[in-house]
């Protein structure tokens, strides 16, 4: 256990800085302080572990937004932009983090393609219901309750509205995040954290304004 934690910790390193195509087996046993024997009785591959990696830090991405989300004294729009700052800050502070989920993963392999879809896909989730929440929409019973007054056909464009607008906000701010990674200048995540805000505040008044209409 021990050895496969300082093998992960080795890949969030060496992946986050010298990029999967620069990292050799020994280049990570080496960060690790492990022989490639060791490497061996944890992973099959290079693409073996980067996958543990990605996962490694999507569920650290996911207790931080769920810490935010959760943290008491907040109002509503204090948790939604404490969520987005959760994103941006893990994602930039530590440039790692973005180097391995924005870049590294990306056409590696379609099983890697399809933990960064599914994870995209989580995101684009817990946005639509943020989204919901901020539109004065019950996540759960909305689209019952928007029915019952609207009909099912506009409920029903309504709720696929805001589940595409989620999608669109999640590659919105991760196309932010990879800019401010690859510009090669400082970037300022206060401000960058404000726009995703500012993009999931302004999404949910047009879905409040369509919910809304007699």
């Amino acid at each position: 256990m021990e050895r496969h934690r300082r093998l992960i910790a080795a890949g969030v390193e060496v992946f986050g800085t010298l990029g999967y195509s620069g990292a050799k087996i020994k280049t990570l046993c080496k960060s690790a302080g492990l022989s490639e024997r060791y490497f061996y009785e944890s992973f099959e591959s290079r693409e073996h572990l980067l996958g543990t990696v990605f996962n490694h830090l999507d569920a650290l991405l996911t207790e931080q937004i769920a810490g935010a989300l959760q943290a008491p004294g907040m109002d509503l729009l204090a948790s939604a932009r404490a969520g987005m700052e959760a994103v941006v800050n893990f994602m930039l502070n530590d440039p790692r983090h973005a180097r391995i989920m924005l870049v590294e993963v990306v056409g590696v392999s379609p099983e890697l393609e399809a933990k960064r879809h599914q994870s995209m896909s989580d995101f684009a989730d817990e946005s639509l219901q943020l989204l919901l929440l901020l539109s004065g929409i019950d996540p759960v019973h909305g689209q019952e309750q928007l029915t019952a007054r609207l009909g099912v056909v506009e409920a029903a464009r309504i709720f696929e509205g805001a589940r595409l607008t989620a999608v669109s906000m999640v590659g919105g701010v991760n196309n932010m995040m990879l800019d401010a990674l690859l510009s090669g200048t400082r970037h300022d995540t206060e401000r960058i954290s404000d726009v995703a805000f500012q993009l999931i505040y302004n999404a949910s008044q047009g879905v409040r304004a369509v919910a809304e209409k007699p």
